[in-house]
């Protein structure tokens, strides 16, 4: 798997990107690393959430004679990776160094409660 260039993230990811910059340096290529798999998991997920939109969340199965309803492979796909984008964005934060309390708040976490 190759890195996404960074004109291709979404703004979200090129914010993130930037807090990297917050974490000590013998723990930044864990951080890059991570890093590369949130974007690379965001790209398919937009091609999944495409998939799922343009089929419907329901795809016919068919095997020999049977034939049933089920979840659409691709929705099955989405759920998962949206557990691991999240599970690998919480394993980035704990990278990051604890906020002392005293001085400004986190930027990470400031970043995914919505603050600029």
């Amino acid at each position: 798997m190759s890195k996404i260039p960074y004109k291709d993230l979404p703004k979200e990811l090129k914010q993130l990107k930037k807090v990297l910059k917050n974490v000590p340096k013998d723990r930044r290529p864990i951080a890059e690393n991570l890093f590369d798999e949130l974007a690379f998991m965001d790209q398919t997920m937009q091609k999944l959430r495409e998939q799922v939109n343009a089929d419907g969340p329901i795809s016919l199965f068919k095997q020999g004679k049977q034939e049933f309803l089920r979840e659409h492979p691709a929705l099955t796909a989405y759920n998962k990776t949206v557990q691991r984008y999240n599970q690998t964005l919480k394993q980035l934060i704990d990278l990051l160094p604890k906020a002392d309390g005293q001085g400004d708040a986190d930027p990470l976490l400031e970043f995914i409660k919505g603050g600029e």
